[in-house]
């Protein structure tokens, strides 16, 4: 299991404290300009140099960090600033893990095959915990 924390426009700030507090090696950053664009839908300015995905290694724990822009994201509210992540191991395990928290939860990002992953997904379950289901 990993640890995902959420930022407004401040990852790149909290990566380099997390960093100097905690004597790590440099995390391996992707901005939001580095990511496959879409023609349709150009990337705005403003976002291009953004965290989309940081990767921050505590010990044996991953921490990975991004930024949450505004309209690309749900909203930062202090409390929900941190998630869990779980790495399943089929597409089986990733969809019945995703369908057990939405029960009584919410979809933030319904579970599909993204440009990093083969399926991943947000969901909050129904005690306001906020889940992130990669399938790599």
């Amino acid at each position: 299991m990993d640890i995902y924390l959420h930022f407004t426009n401040q990852a790149k700030e909290a990566i380099a404290f997390y960093e100097e507090v905690f004597e790590t090696e440099p995390a391996q950053i992707m901005t939001f300009g580095q990511m496959p664009q879409d023609e349709e839908n150009p990337l705005d300015d403003r976002f291009k140099d953004l965290v989309l995905n940081a990767n921050l290694k505590l010990n044996d724990t991953n921490v990975m960090i991004s930024d949450s822009p505004e309209g690309m994201a749900p909203p930062i509210v202090v409390g929900n600033n941190v998630a869990l992540v779980f790495n399943a191991t089929t597409a089986e395990e990733a969809t019945k893990i995703f369908n057990r928290l939405t029960e009584k939860g919410t979809i933030l990002l319904p579970l599909e095959k993204t440009f990093w992953a083969k399926l991943y997904g947000m969901v909050k379950d129904q005690y306001g915990v906020m889940w992130h289901i990669n399938l790599y």
